[in-house]
């Protein structure tokens, strides 16, 4: 034994170890006034369940502790206990252990226990105890709301409405089993690996693979062969299916030398949830689409007659169409010919089998290539937007300009030859050609082109395509999951077995409560209503907690509104419109969380304000949303104002983003939102069904008796994170919402008092906006003056110094890439940015 071993010994005899049968009445230990345990007869452990950070502890520490967690997990299963082995914290609401691991370490292990197992939370140190303990506290209080059955909730009753049949509470036990587990530092489960009390030793292996724990709804997800489809509402847990997904195919196939396997996101704050939740491999990457774009045009080989070189300077995108090419001054709305030409025109199957990749005007027209659930526009409003197409198309050509759909069709064409000409770039582990497995979060953002993409990197049955057809809000694009499918037929060929099953299901959800989730069940029923074909339908969520319903004001002061958020609910998020962020803030005096409901897609906020959605919509439109809400619409409603579906989408991604509590103001009189207070706080309007609510969606508040709502220190400095990461994921799509993002982040740390990282985000804002000064420079051809050049030179790098100063690595690196193009100019025969600088510097470290 050695010294640490024996101070270890020693230490448990000081303490009086006896060897006994720990004792429950109601599952926990009973205790004196004294602080001693009253110890009465109970069942030895049979399994203990081990938490992601414990198992990720237990695989990169050290051995000789491994060996010191081994001893003590067979002590407490065998029924041991003493002050060093069971010491119940105090300060907590609910029974929460800690274990020394041994004495010199200052290590201590934090478990709970319910019934026949215990759960280990962490391995931490012994000065992050008490904060560890709160985090655990507040799982369980999340995880013990009163729990109801979704029958309960009048919005859910109808079957009609896309939300199928209901489980009382004794099936949802019996579903989820005897615990429902919370991640501390989230709303989605935690991911729990279960080892029986027979197996302890086999931590000591070096390939010790401890198993999953998983609801039955949750295996079938995750064990079920090929290609798989998974569907669920917001908060449902898709991306916790994704991670123990990959966790699964690590234990199945990670032995297998070629074996790989790639993630991927449009949010980099995605990339990296997943990447700590299942650890790096060298096996594993987890990137963003852009990235793994830009990784495969470097490593593909170029081909004469395809296009190779996309400069962002002649890239067309939804603003510069808009300005550009149709600003919606004719019948039908600009997105809506904009996601027309993404989605179908170029994007689609068909248009990948045409030699131009682009279907004709006829294929077009013709309801058989595109029926009426796809494409739902009529004979005229085709026509009409096949012109502006035609428009569009020429000016591309004209001025040697490209779209993201011309990107996709050269990466594919590219990648279809290297097949045949480089055939070495599909072999290993660590190509970015070939992957044994790929799998791809909020699918629902992705055109066919897109997906046909990801069939090409891995084969038709290695694919895991998780979403949300209801969140589907991103510009350009139109999905179902049906199309998922049809690029499935299309690359099998004759191999059906590799033809993507029907989506599985999530319905259980782990964020919001009932209050929220049946507001935006009712949003629901009214898409699908008089849109039955623009989402999957789904069965009711299950597993809901109990909360208020949404409250309303109505016609309220924007002053007063300014002032309530600057003071009681300090911190609320303000949601609206994207184009009219700028707005919303001038009204509440400069309030700086006011968000983009597109911008915050993604992200989760405890309390939201939904701010002059109605007022804001287009005048053609506040008579059609009041018929719809009044139950009024006409039967060809879906035909005449297609763009009521991507609002209703709109509308229902922002009540998701909520957690706690949700508010719906308007500060102007119209038609659609005064509608819209009737239909949500009254029971005198008929239900899509037709027949008459019981109980009001939301409640009229008085804006002046709301209670204080501010948020602390811990969820001001986890919204500038959340916020700081975002604006990654915005720098190459959206400029001014990067900047609006990082804006918020420099607020919500000084808010939390944290200088570090909020001279961190001051350093990222200051680079952002000045490598924005150099595109804008080089796109208008004034960054060729020398003057300009020296003076660009200068302050880049005095730019350069902060952000090193601050560890801000990666966007050193993208600053020093973005100047490369300047030094070359001013110092051609010199490489020495390129060599001394960008290849030193770190590039994919954390900024935050």
């Amino acid at each position: 034994m050695d010294a640490d071993a024996d101070a270890d010994a020693d230490a448990d005899a000081d303490f009086n170890v006896t060897e006994v049968i720990r004792g429950h009445s109601n599952g926990e230990s009973n205790t004196t006034n004294s602080g001693n345990y009253v110890l009465t007869p109970a069942p030895i452990l049979k399994r203990i369940h081990l938490s992601g950070d414990v198992v990720k502890w237990l695989r990169q520490g050290d051995r000789k502790y491994r060996d010191f967690f081994i001893r003590r997990m067979k002590q407490l299963a065998t029924g041991e206990t003493s002050r060093i082995l069971q010491k119940r914290l105090v300060g907590s609401e609910h029974t929460i252990y800690e274990t020394y691991l041994e004495q010199k370490s200052g290590f201590r292990i934090l478990w709970t226990e319910k019934d026949d197992y215990l759960l280990v939370w962490y391995v931490a140190k012994h000065k992050n105890v008490s904060r560890l303990m709160k985090l655990i506290d507040d799982s369980k209080k999340r995880s013990e709301r009163h729990r109801i059955s979704i029958t309960e909730i009048e919005e859910f009753q109808h079957d009609d409405v896309g939300v199928g049949g209901g489980e009382s509470k004794s099936d949802m036990e019996e579903k989820h089993g005897h615990e429902i587990f919370l991640d501390p530092l989230g709303n989605v489960p935690l991911k729990v690996y279960n080892i029986s009390t027979d197996d302890i030793e086999d931590i000591a292996k070096d390939n010790w693979t401890p198993g999953l724990h998983l609801t039955d709804e949750e295996r079938d997800v995750v064990e079920t062969r090929g290609t798989v489809l998974l569907l669920g509402r917001s908060g449902t847990g898709k991306t916790i299916c994704i991670c123990n997904r990959m966790e699964h195919d690590r234990q199945k196939f990670g032995k297998s030398p070629d074996f790989s396997q790639l993630f991927v996101a449009r949010s980099p704050r995605l990339c990296r949830y997943v990447e700590h939740n299942i650890g790096s491999t060298p096996e594993s990457k987890f990137t963003t689409f852009k990235k793994m774009m830009d990784q495969l045009e470097h490593v593909l080989p170029n081909v004469e007659s395809i296009r190779g070189d996309f400069p962002d300077g002649q890239c067309m995108n939804f603003s510069r169409f808009k300005n550009e090419i149709y600003d919606g001054s004719e019948d039908v709305d600009t997105l809506v010919v904009w996601t027309n030409i993404r989605s179908f025109i170029k994007g689609s199957i068909e248009a990948l089998k045409n030699p131009d990749f682009f279907i004709t005007e006829e294929e077009y027209l013709s309801f058989e290539h595109f029926g009426k659930k796809r494409c739902r526009f009529s004979m005229k409003q085709r026509k009409f937007i096949y012109s502006v197409f035609l428009k569009y198309q020429e000016k591309l050509k004209k001025y040697d300009m490209w779209d993201n759909c011309d990107r996709i069709v050269a990466l594919i064409q590219r990648l279809q030859q290297a097949k045949t000409t480089d055939p070495d770039l599909f072999q290993g582990e660590t190509t970015w050609c070939k992957w044994s497995k790929i799998y791809v979060d909020e699918v629902q953002d992705y055109t066919q082109a897109e997906c046909l993409l990801f069939f090409h990197l891995s084969g038709a049955g290695n694919l895991f395509l998780a979403g949300d057809p209801a969140q589907s809000v991103v510009r350009g694009v139109e999905f179902r999951f049906e199309d998922i499918r049809s690029v499935g037929y299309h690359i099998a060929g004759d191999q059906k077995d590799l033809i993507p099953l029907k989506p599985k299901t999530v319905n259980t959800n782990f964020r919001s409560h009932a209050g929220i989730l049946g507001c935006a069940a009712s949003i629901l029923s009214q898409m699908f209503a008089q849109f039955p074909d623009s989402a999957k339908q789904l069965g009711k969520d299950n597993g809901l907690f109990q909360g208020p319903r949404p409250g309303v004001f109505h016609l309220a002061e924007p002053q007063i509104i300014g002032n309530l958020v600057a003071e009681k609910m300090n911190g609320t998020v303000i949601l609206t419109h994207d184009d009219n962020v700028e707005q919303c803030k001038k009204k509440l005096g400069g309030y700086e969380l006011v968000y983009g409901i597109r911008a915050a897609k993604g992200l989760e906020f405890k309390s939201v304000i939904v701010l002059d959605f109605f007022s804001s919509l287009p005048k053609d439109l506040q008579i059609p949303w009041r018929e719809m809400l009044f139950g009024r619409a006409s039967d060809d409603f879906s035909i005449k104002y297609p763009e009521v579906e991507g609002q209703l989408k709109l509308l229902y991604t922002a009540v998701t983003r909520c957690i706690e509590r949700l508010f719906f103001a308007e500060t102007l009189s119209s038609k659609s939102g005064d509608a819209f207070v009737r239909w949500m706080t009254t029971t005198s309007l008929k239900t899509p069904d037709g027949s008459l609510s019981t109980r009001a969606i939301a409640t009229m508040n008085n804006i002046t008796n709301i209670e204080n709502m501010a948020m602390t220190q811990d969820e001001w400095l986890a919204s500038g994170i959340s916020n700081a990461e975002a604006a990654e994921a915005e720098e190459s799509n959206n400029e001014s919402s990067a900047k609006s993002l990082l804006e918020k982040a420099i607020y919500c740390f000084e808010q939390a008092e944290h200088e570090d990282f909020a001279n961190k985000a001051k350093a990222q804002l200051e680079s952002f906006t000045f490598r924005c000064k150099i595109l804008t420079a080089r796109r208008a051809g004034t960054s060729e003056d020398a003057n300009y050049q020296k003076a660009t030179e200068m302050e880049g790098s005095e730019i350069m110094a902060k952000l090193i100063q601050e560890s801000l690595f990666l966007e050193a690196r993208g600053l020093g890439k973005d100047l490369q193009y300047l030094t070359k100019k001013i110092y051609s025969s010199s490489d020495f940015m390129q060599k001394f600088l960008i290849q030193k510097l770190p590039g994919e470290e954390y900024s935050y």
